[in-house]
């Protein structure tokens, strides 16, 4: 395969200062009130090159949008990759890793709960439900494929099973706060170690 160009590397780093831009304006100011000539002034490009990228609005936002969530599942898949064969650390790490990355994001936050009815849309973000159900099997299916090979006493979709159910009490914290992020890693962690019929890792069996 042939080394990009340079106008093709070019291009693609204007795309990515205007998605870092774009970011920045919907995480200060929400969705409602980001103007795509604000974008291009702040990125130092023309309002034609903006369209011409990225079509309108919606087409800007669903790319700040995917960009996110590949960070999102990326960073799930990397921390699980480190913790080794301990299902038990790996699945506290995983938790602790949701959780933390939506209290760094409020657009990430948005995303992950926009598919629940009683989610309030966070900074004037629209509900993008179709990147939500995406990013939620995406993050399912990335710790089903890691219980299923650190646990081998799974049955059938018991891998899937757990994951799903651990995904979806996850995204209802981040909707609807109850606990600290600490508390609700705990508690998640320790759900899910239950199922599995795993003992608590010692950090989270003492907290």
């Amino acid at each position: 395969m042939a080394a990009p160009s340079m106008r093709e590397r070019y291009r693609e780093a204007v795309r990515t200062a205007v998605i870092e831009t774009a970011h920045e304006h919907i995480s200060e100011r929400g969705w409602d009130r980001v103007r795509m000539s604000e974008i291009a002034e702040a990125a130092g490009i023309s309002r034609a090159f903006l369209y011409k990228e990225f079509g309108d609005k919606a087409g800007l936002g669903e790319a700040v949008v995917l960009r996110e969530a590949s960070r999102f599942i990326d960073g799930i898949e990397e921390v699980l990759a480190h913790q080794g064969s301990d299902a038990a650390v790996g699945l506290a790490a995983a938790v602790e890793y949701v959780l933390r990355e939506a209290d760094r994001s409020t657009l990430l936050r948005a995303v992950l709960i926009s598919h629940q009815d009683s989610a309030p849309v966070a900074n004037g973000i629209l509900p993008l439900l179709t990147t939500s159900a995406q990013l939620l099997h995406l993050a399912s299916e990335s710790l089903a494929s890691w219980l299923a090979s650190r646990v081998p006493s799974l049955k059938g979709g018991e891998a899937v099973d757990t994951a799903d159910a651990l995904v979806r009490l996850t995204v209802s914290h981040l909707a609807l706060p109850a606990l600290s992020r600490e508390e609700a890693a705990t508690k998640i962690t320790e759900v899910g170690l239950r199922y599995l019929g795993l003992s608590s890792p010692e950090r989270i069996a003492s907290a």
